[in-house]
């Protein structure tokens, strides 16, 4: 029986490794689209299984566990349930998570994020099954989140989960953890087309055509298997038909407005909270978001849990301006204060409640001032919940797909461009904000040196970043031209060749204290001279005194009457000190001979130790032509001036290769 098994295994083993291993070595390039294509497929439904798992356990535990009526109706529970139920549910989760190892409670968006850029998508599985089981708690018992967050860590760990299984190189498990992130999104909202620019926009953050086909087609493997399970429909009823007027431009202005202030105050809020909450165990975290939720949710039911029944009542207009107020402000606060405390559950859903609430209370007060039917606040509710995605996450595509997938009007299109584009410049231009996910991981400070769809390095010119404090001196130069150079302490000092150009730049430490010695050196070798030659002038004198002082002839005459001679007495004292000041040297003149040091020795710049090289470089190219020239010339730095005018031109700027880098990272 060993035999036969060990036979068979030969005959089917050996053929399936070598086409693995060719599978392999195929996906390495860049051009492999038709493999990673049906192995997205694959990703994809793995994704969607995953998570449509996801949600019929949770709803399952909803309905049969706590006995709703239906998936999400919390309002029906009685008071004090609402109010212990996400206290002590909330402290069963922390004290679960206070028992887990450290690397094992990293879960969510943010990890999946890490994970993707830092770590080539490996998506452990241990952190995969804490997701599924707390993400289901979380939401489980009232927590303010949504089913997304769980769902997007689960399809990218499908993906990884695929590509390190069969061992496909980093490149292409990365593409298929990309897949199934988008299959996650399509499946939980029923938008393929959202699903799919998310994953590029917000964990990708790369637009290629041999990334775009293979999330396509995952994206829609994920949208047929859950409308297959539960149906066509979306995940809001939400119906609208509008045909937009001029005068509606200045309302959806104001609405822009408001929603990107409100998404600005929703990431400060997330920031602070984890900022304050930094060190606290994470059991307390966890309890004080319980403790939160069940004190808001015993007097605003609305609140609790992913809040899709809200959104629809909202849209349908069957809540009051007070009520939509009180709701709107109490989901804002609650949802940034859970995400600030690191519960494992999504933070898209709050997202598109707190837009919808604030969306919908607009279109109330104008339906109540008899400015649009009723039929129109479903509109605003479902611009709101675009425009506060859009500003929130900073994936203006992905929300203005939502926009259009939940609503099936194409008309909602251009109002929806107009508040998703107000909001996001609002949020991130006059607020400062970057999306939810990048505030997170810098708050928690892991700053994610990932690539970025807002700008690259054909959008950024090289004078925006170039360090500006810069001194220049022709090589080589005498001292007193050094050093004057280095008199405003500039932060480079730049090296031009007796053609113009750069040579290199060094450092003004470095280039100051390389001053100080050559300068200190010559210095001294000049007083030693000085000193020598005074010496050598010195005894030079004093060998004539003695001589002339030997040839002097003796003299006979009495002092009496020499004295009578004269008519008075000469002081024999008086004539050598007179005698001696004439022939004395003056003393060595410090401040002069630093002088002649500083005019006469010269330095060479190009052989001081923090010297790099450097070449010119046009200040008006970008980063990317900036880039090719580094190249070229093989330098790690280069020189910013006005090249195209005269070659005179001074330097304006030095930047370096990490400033370079940085700058295409960051922005």
């Amino acid at each position: 029986m060993t035999a036969l098994l060990a036979r068979i295994q030969d005959w089917f083993g050996r053929p399936l490794n070598r086409f693995i291993e060719r599978l392999r070595l195929r996906l390495a390039q860049p051009d492999a689209l038709l493999q990673v294509t049906l192995l997205g497929l694959i990703a994809g439904l793995l994704a969607a299984l995953l998570v449509v798992a996801f949600r019929l356990a949770l709803e399952g535990l909803q309905v049969y566990g706590l006995g709703l009526p239906g998936a999400e109706r919390y309002e029906s529970l009685p008071a004090e349930w609402r109010l212990l139920l996400p206290i002590l549910g909330a402290l069963v989760l922390g004290l679960a998570f206070h028992l887990l190892p450290f690397g094992m409670r990293n879960v969510g968006v943010g990890h999946v994020i890490i994970r993707f850029h830092r770590f080539g998508a490996d998506m452990p599985w241990q952190n995969a099954v804490v997701q599924f089981v707390a993400g289901i708690w979380g939401l489980l018992i009232g927590l303010t989140g949504g089913r997304e967050g769980p769902g997007i860590h689960l399809g990218a760990f499908s993906g990884s989960l695929l590509g390190h299984s069969l061992g496909l190189p980093n490149n292409s498990v990365r593409t298929l953890s990309g897949c199934g992130v988008a299959a996650a999104i399509s499946a939980a909202f029923n938008t393929p087309l959202a699903g799919v620019i998310f994953a590029l926009e917000v964990v990708i953050k790369q637009y290629t055509l041999a990334s775009f086909l293979p999330v396509i087609l995952a994206s829609s493997m994920g949208a047929l298997l859950a409308t297959t399970v539960f149906g066509p429909e979306t995940l809001f009823t939400i119906e609208i038909h509008h045909q937009m007027s001029f005068w509606e431009v200045p309302t959806l202005l104001a609405l822009g407005l408001i929603i990107g202030a409100m998404a600005a105050g929703y990431i400060q809020i997330v920031e602070g909270t984890i900022a304050r909450s930094w060190d606290w165990p994470v059991w307390a975290r966890f309890t004080a978001a319980g403790v939160a939720t069940g004190i808001i949710g015993f007097w605003v039911p609305e609140i609790l849990g992913i809040g899709h029944d809200t959104t629809d009542l909202v849209a349908a207009a069957e809540l009051t301006l007070g009520a939509l107020l009180i709701i709107a402000v109490a989901k804002w606060l609650l949802a940034s204060v859970t995400v600030g405390l690191g519960l494992p559950i999504g933070t898209i859903a709050p997202v598109l409640m707190i837009g919808a609430v604030v969306g919908g209370t607009l279109g109330s007060l104008l339906y109540r001032l008899d400015q649009i039917p009723l039929n129109d606040v479903a509109f605003y509710t479902v611009l709101g919940m675009g425009a506060m995605m859009g500003a929130t996450l900073q994936a203006p595509l992905a929300a203005l797909a939502a926009v259009l997938e939940l609503t099936s009007d194409t008309g909602a299109i251009l109002p929806a461009m107009i508040t998703i584009v107000v909001s996001g410049l609002v949020s991130r231009m006059v607020f400062g904000k970057s999306g939810l996910y990048d505030a997170i991981l810098r708050a928690n400070d892991q700053q994610m040196p990932g690539p970025s769809l807002w700008f690259n390095g054909d959008n950024i010119g090289v004078s925006s970043i170039i360090e500006r404090r810069v001194a220049e001196v022709n090589c080589p130069c005498n001292l007193a031209r050094f050093e004057q150079a280095l008199e405003e302490k500039p932060a480079w000092l730049v090296i031009r060749d007796e053609h113009r150009q750069a040579m290199g730049v060094i450092r003004y430490a470095a280039a100051r204290a390389a001053f100080d010695h050559v300068f200190n050196q010559a210095l001294f070798d000049a007083q030693a001279r000085a000193e020598a030659e005074q010496a050598a002038r010195d005894s030079e004198v004093q060998v004539e005194a003695e001589a002339g002082a030997d040839e002097a002839p003796e003299s006979t005459a009495s002092p009496a009457h020499d004295s009578s001679e004269a008519g008075e007495r000469v002081e024999p004292s008086d004539t050598t000190e007179a005698a001696s000041e004439e022939q004395a040297e003056p003393g060595i003149d410090m401040e002069a001979l630093a002088d002649q040091v500083r005019e006469e020795v010269l330095v060479d710049p190009a052989e001081i130790s923090g010297f790099y090289r450097a070449a010119d470089v046009e200040v008006g190219y970008t980063l990317t032509q900036a880039q090719r020239v580094m190249r070229e010339e093989d330098v790690g730095v280069l020189v910013a001036r006005r090249m195209l005018g005269s070659p005179q031109a001074r330097t304006l700027g030095v930047m370096t290769a990490a400033m370079l880098e940085q700058a295409i990272v960051e922005r």
